[in-house]
């Protein structure tokens, strides 16, 4: 069977859960998959592709819970969008620290939607990309920060147990969507919206 990117990121995807980020390596996954590391470089040149091609991966996983059950206003498909690229980053240990700073080699044109309606309701393109995009760095940033405090899901670092850290680690659910509809009124407010 031949060798492919996918195969590659799947892998690292699979290793990450026992190894997380900075035990990952292109060595690693060679052995996973059961060829001599060489091999791999056929397809990614070095660890920044294999990241990107594992978040596209992880991004293509995801794909069918980004479309909402219903269809939802501008800002609530934002937020819907929001959740589930957190959920996705959580699925994987370490996945926020993987999927920021990558490219994403496969992007379907309907995630570009909470933009293109923002446009043609009037708005100025560059300013609600730059919402839009502000939207998408709370979510990475906050889910690194999530990952480093409950390295695994639901098990937070006993570092943070004491007070006041259990007060201020403890309902990450409420502290990601408090957080997320500060911005994005925010975002509204800033767009002339409210």
């Amino acid at each position: 069977m031949a060798l492919t990117r996918q195969d590659i990121a799947r892998s690292g995807l699979k290793l990450l859960k026992d190894v997380g980020l900075n035990g990952l390596t292109l060595r690693l996954i060679a052995a996973d998959l059961g060829v001599k590391a060489p091999a791999l470089y056929w397809h990614v040149k070095n660890k920044q592709e294999l990241l990107d091609e594992m978040a596209t991966q992880m991004y293509r996983d995801a794909a069918a819970d980004r479309e909402p059950p219903e269809p939802l206003e501008e800002w609530d498909l934002v937020a819907h969008r929001a959740r589930v690229l957190r959920r996705m980053m959580l699925a994987y240990r370490d996945g926020a620290k993987v999927f920021s700073g990558t490219y994403l080699g496969d992007v379907d044109p309907d995630d570009e939607q909470p933009l293109s309606r923002s446009i043609a309701s009037g708005l100025d393109e560059r300013r609600a990309a730059m919402a839009l995009f502000t939207v998408y760095s709370f979510v990475i940033g906050f889910t690194i920060e999530e990952q480093a405090v409950y390295p695994e899901p639901g098990k937070l670092d006993q570092r943070y147990a004491g007070a006041p850290g259990g007060a201020v680690f403890g309902n990450v659910d409420a502290r990601f969507d408090d957080g997320l509809s500060m911005v994005l009124d925010g975002a509204r407010r800033w767009l002339g919206m409210e």
